[in-house]
């Protein structure tokens, strides 16, 4: 007798693609929708739903869809000092990163790299410090009373 099941547990070939992680990046995909529909951060369930899979897709489904509104996180680019900071933070692990791969791989383009990165880690700490040197005297002004 010849049916569905039989054909599907025979199968010699198995689909390469979902078991690449296909079938994951799918249900990641509709786990952030079905976030978003319950109020929740669409990108937090789906990098969530990447490691989890089909257990935050029941997570999703089960938990009560959230009535407040999420936290806003402040922002760090408002004032210059931040956002050069944020910069140089960047270029420090882009530096970093690169540095490791010039030293594993021994390319001498990762060299370059890192001295490029390495010089725009500069540049954003020098203009990091003048922002704050700007910034600071104006905060520590008091008017007389």
């Amino acid at each position: 007798m010849h049916n569905f099941v039989s054909e599907i547990v025979g199968q010699s070939q198995p689909d390469s693609w979902f078991l690449n992680g296909g079938g994951w990046f799918v249900l990641a995909l509709v786990n952030a929708g079905l976030a978003e529909q319950k109020n929740r951060s669409r990108w937090n369930w789906f990098v969530l739903s990447m490691f989890l899979g089909p257990v935050a897709t029941f997570l999703i489904v089960v938990w009560e869809p959230v009535t407040q509104p999420p936290l806003e996180l402040r922002n760090s680019f408002e004032k210059a000092d931040g956002r050069y900071l944020t910069l140089a933070i960047l270029a420090l692990v882009l530096t970093a990163g690169a540095l490791f791969f010039a030293v594993a791989g021994q390319a001498w383009y990762m060299w370059v790299a890192s001295g490029v990165g390495a010089l725009a880690l500069a540049v954003f700490l020098v203009l990091f410090q003048r922002a704050r040197a700007k910034r600071m005297p104006a905060r520590a002004y008091v008017p007389d009373a």
